[in-house]
């Protein structure tokens, strides 16, 4: 089927084989063309994405999908962090996923009636023959404000998966990150309306619908 005039054809290694004119000339032509996500906005932005990913291992295109920024700061979606987990060898087992918790740490009710005073979800990393146990609850989103956001409100199984996945790569695969946040830490940690975020089916965060400048949460 012959292409449209104005279509844009990309090649997974049109990026990567040209210099950096080049490279900004072709950036600029999908921007354009609104061949690349929404979060990205410029040339720049895009360039540096790019540069970004390459230092990580994905293929150009691959890193506009997986690398988000927002206000400034370059974040990676759950999926680029479970790629590059999988890619440095880093195994990881959900063990517990967003289950409640009874009194006396208990994931069983005590007695009829008995209600739960907390939700939690675990996940165990292994690297190198090194485990790593990591959980995240609901009383931990507490304290960092988190569960009067709208998203924890509706989704709180995969905001708690999402949050324990980041804390267990950060805490057993910081180098295959390159110091990046995942996507979740970021949304969490600025005031972004739920309206501005795009989300995967799993409720993970796919990239935001316009970027504009918010506050941080202290």
């Amino acid at each position: 089927m012959a292409k449209k005039k104005d279509e844009v054809a990309v090649s997974p290694t049109a990026v990567e084989k040209q210099g950096e004119d080049e490279t900004k000339v072709f950036l600029k032509t999908l921007i354009d063309s609104k061949k690349l996500p929404a979060h990205i906005k410029s040339v720049d932005e895009a360039f540096t994405i790019a540069q970004m990913g390459k230092e990580l291992g994905f293929a150009t295109m691959q890193a506009f999908h997986y690398i988000i920024p927002i206000q400034g700061k370059l974040s990676l979606s759950a999926k680029a962090t479970g790629a590059l987990l999988r890619k440095g060898g880093v195994k990881y087992i959900t063990k517990e996923d967003g289950v409640f918790v009874y009194s006396g740490n208990s994931i069983e009710p005590n007695k009829i009636g008995d209600k739960p005073i907390d939700q939690r979800t675990t996940i165990l990393f292994v690297r190198d023959g090194m485990n790593e146990e990591c959980s995240f609850s609901w009383k931990d989103a507490e304290k960092q404000g988190l569960t009067t956001k709208d998203n924890w409100k509706r989704m709180p199984k995969e905001m708690l998966w999402a949050r324990c996945l980041a804390k267990g790569a950060n805490r057993i695969g910081s180098d295959l990150l390159l110091g990046l946040y995942v996507i979740e830490e970021l949304t969490d940690s600025f005031n972004i309306s739920e309206t501005q975020i795009k989300r995967n089916d799993d409720g993970t965060v796919e990239g935001l619908v316009e970027d504009v400048k918010h506050e941080e949460v202290n």
